[in-house]
């Protein structure tokens, strides 16, 4: 079985010769990236091996035995460009032909800079609004009004005014590739809940470092023995809990965390405010329902709206998290 991943090893770099190299150990049954700290509990080569789940993860090659712990190099099968920078390394299905990549965390923007970025942690909630802000303020914004990509104060009580949607991806445009970051359309969102394959055990309510949120697993995402995992939507937030070596372990197999960042009304009727926060997640598509409406994707404890077929207004203030098509 070791002459086995030698030789795929081989096979590897021959696809990909400057691919990247990192090395990962074994813990409590978990391939692990980093420096080796501890020792695996058991390693097993034969019928039954956990050279299965390693092939799952990614090609492996087991190069040095040291007494009790095993230290793995991998060369991964993905070349460092093909992830583009700010992206999440799980690939997802939105269409019967179509695959993305998730941004590493939501949409935020400064408005004293006029700076946009990626959130630090996909769990991170900054729990401010454009309403509330302005030209000169340094907090960081993570709610805004449909389609504006270039204008995230845009404040206009007067929701026919958004008709023309501006991706917030265009402010994103990776030269490496020449690829844009983009806005899921509503379709997309649903496929990518509803309607790919294995799309019950692709998705669960969590709470993550005490976040509130939605988990949405990449399409090759397989069960990680030490982690019980309650797949659905239609749990509350608490049916899985995890502390942040728990979601790192997750996210390195590319799992995607929506937090429940909340909301902010700025209609007619009701004084601007911003609501639900970690309460419930309400994220946009770049679909319009009508001039004045607009498809997004709604979750809390209780439920997971897919389509809003009413639409929401406009105006009102939503998350984004931004993807890149896959080629």
């Amino acid at each position: 079985m070791k002459k086995f991943f030698l030789s795929l090893a081989v096979f590897v770099m021959a696809l990909c010769a400057n691919a990247q190299t990192n090395q990962y150990f074994w813990y409590n049954g978990n391939l692990m990236m980093g420096n080796p700290i501890a020792q695996i509990d058991s390693v097993t080569f034969g019928e039954g091996e956990p050279a299965d789940t390693l092939h799952i993860l990614l090609p492996r090659t087991i190069i040095k035995e040291v007494h009790d712990t095993v230290y793995i190099t991998i060369h991964d099968t993905i070349c460092p460009n093909d992830v583009p920078e700010g992206a999440l390394n799980g690939v997802f299905s939105v269409s019967a032909n179509k695959k993305v990549r998730f941004s590493k965390g939501n949409l935020q923007y400064q408005a004293s800079t006029d700076t946009w970025r990626f959130a630090e942690n996909q769990y991170d909630i900054t729990r401010y609004t454009g309403y509330f802000n302005n030209t000169q303020n340094d907090e960081w914004i993570e709610l805004f009004g449909w389609g504006t990509g270039d204008n995230p104060l845009k404040n206009d009580n007067n929701p026919t005014n958004y008709s023309n949607f501006v991706d917030w991806g265009t402010n994103f445009l990776d030269v490496s590739n020449n690829r844009s970051w983009r806005t899921l359309s509503d379709s997309e969102w649903g496929f990518l809940i509803n309607e790919r394959e294995n799309h019950a055990s692709l998705c669960a309510k969590a709470i993550v470092e005490g976040v509130n949120g939605l988990i949405v697993f990449p399409d090759d995402f397989h069960n990680i023995n030490t982690l019980e995992i309650q797949y659905g939507t239609i749990h509350p937030f608490s049916v899985n809990t995890f502390n942040s070596n728990q979601w790192k372990i997750l996210e390195q197999k590319g799992a995607v965390f929506l937090p429940a960042a909340g909301w902010a009304d700025n209609d007619y009727y009701q004084s601007p405010g911003i609501y639900d926060i970690n309460i419930g997640g309400n994220y946009w598509s770049s679909t319009p329902y009508s001039n004045t409406l607009g498809y997004s994707v709604w979750f809390n404890d209780n439920s997971c709206n897919l389509h809003h077929y009413s639409g929401d207004q406009k105006s009102d203030k939503h998350s984004v998290r931004l993807v890149q098509d896959v080629e």
